[in-house]
């Protein structure tokens, strides 16, 4: 009788006991095997990961590991049962990501590199997660509680001491009854507890609410984000926003005309919103070159701020309109960057400051349909000339990343492209795509020169 064949992967890494403890820990693998050269170096080990087997070896002068500028020509498929949280472990432990995890046909999957050049493929079948429990999707009940609660600061009132029904009641200026029914419905999901009837204390869930209540305010950018959803039926026919046929005005033009919604936008989309941004994305050749940065539609200079902080030989520019440029001047201070930065209030559909090194376009681009990307792209092209460069973060994504509706899309008919879409528009705006990686903190960057 013919045996059956065997055939498995056999990893070149560099270092081959760091990579058994990082594939130990990140997928759970077990040794079975070792053989240790006099030099130390590892000749052979085996490892069974759920089942399967691989083994690995010290690279030497016949079989040499990738580097992790060429990488890998082998892709290793692996499947998990939380792919979540493989990808989570293989980034903590020093792997970087490729394409980020999200769903497919297929299930969930991601794609990511170890330290060791080697890059996975790794999934979570569709029938392993758990079923989509439709009901709970469709509850609208919940949300717009939570929406009502922080409207009426009812998390800041008990945190003051406030918690029987009446007073809190009392100090909101609601009614009693209703809002004992909202916060009764609130208990049931796991946000503020009662501790007797109607007397109620806040727990873990709610006190997020102490933070965050600015932005789920109904009264502010959280009620025009929470009411534009409506709108969603109008962006699905048409492609492009409702926003105006509920508040009377395109989006932007609305947080013109409401400079306290426009403030708290500008919270939301800043530090107190997203967090501190991370300014070091990796740009061909290095910062070292770059002396003058724009930073267009930069909102209040959270990003720019940053970027001048880490990297002190470098002057910048906030370009936005002016009400929000007007507040940038606290986030600078803050930063200590204050003495290099010059700030001016205008579109960017305007002319841009000429002659710098680095024109940014950090979360920009998303937020505007393709005939307004590409006059954006087409100004930033005008300034760059002759040997400026553009950096584009977000509103672009690779040619086989899944599409998702993001909140953008309602508001303001956003569009994020493909690599492929969005090359066609930088070249009709007088740009060639000239660089695009992945970063380490899954970002996808792409550089542009002035064609």
């Amino acid at each position: 009788m013919k045996n059956s064949a065997t055939l498995r992967p056999r990893l070149i890494v560099a270092g081959a006991a760091k990579a058994i403890d990082y594939y130990t820990q990140v997928f759970g693998a077990e040794e079975v095997e070792r053989h240790t050269e006099p030099s130390g170096k590892i000749a052979h080990a085996e490892l069974v990961i759920d089942g399967a087997r691989m083994t690995l070896k010290d690279e030497d002068v016949t079989d040499r590991a990738p580097t992790p500028a060429a990488g890998s020509s082998v892709l290793l498929m692996l499947d998990v049962e939380d792919v979540d949280g493989v990808a989570e472990r293989m980034v903590a432990a020093g792997g970087t990501v490729v394409f980020p995890v999200a769903d497919s046909g297929y299930g969930r999957v991601g794609r990511l590199a170890d330290p060791f050049g080697h890059v996975w493929m790794i999934s979570q079948r569709a029938e392993e997660q758990e079923a989509a429990d439709l009901e709970a999707l469709t509850d609208l009940q919940t949300p717009w509680c939570i929406h009502v609660v922080s409207t009426l600061r009812i998390a800041d009132h008990m945190a003051g001491g406030v918690t029987a029904i009446d007073d809190l009641a009392a100090a909101a200026g609601c009614d009693a009854d209703a809002l004992n029914h909202v916060l009764g419905h609130l208990v049931t999901k796991g946000v503020f507890e009662e501790v007797e009837p109607g007397r109620f204390a806040l727990n873990e869930a709610a006190r997020q609410l102490l933070d965050s209540s600015p932005f789920l305010d109904l009264d502010g950018i959280g009620g025009r984000l929470a009411y534009a959803w409506g709108t969603l039926p109008t962006y699905v026919r048409t492609g492009g926003p409702g926003y105006q046929e509920l508040f009377g005005r395109p989006f932007w033009e609305d947080l013109a005309a409401h400079p306290d919604i426009g403030a708290s936008f500008d919270a939301l989309m800043g530090p107190a919103g997203h967090g501190t941004p991370d300014p070091e994305f990796e740009i061909t050749g290095g910062w070292d070159p770059v002396q003058t940065v724009v930073d267009v539609g930069g909102g209040t200079g959270a990003m720019l701020a940053e970027i001048l902080r880490t990297q002190p030989a470098i002057r910048g520019t906030l370009v936005d309109l002016p009400g929000t440029v007007a507040r940038a001047a606290e986030t600078f201070q803050a930063a200590g960057v204050a003495d290099r930065v010059t700030t001016l209030g205008q579109s960017f559909f305007d002319p841009l400051p000429a002659g710098a090194d680095l024109y940014l376009l950090n979360k920009v681009l998303n937020d505007w349909p393709d005939r307004e990307t590409s006059a954006i792209l087409r100004r930033c092209a005008e300034a760059a000339r002759p040997n400026g460069r553009v950096v584009i973060i977000g509103g672009v994504s690779p040619d086989d990343e899944p599409r998702r509706l993001m909140v953008e899309m309602v508001l303001v008919g956003g569009r994020s492209n493909t690599l492929a879409e969005f090359r066609e528009l930088a070249r009709g705006a007088g740009l060639e795509v000239d660089a695009v990686r992945r970063q380490s903190t899954g970002r996808f960057v792409v550089e542009c020169r002035p064609s």
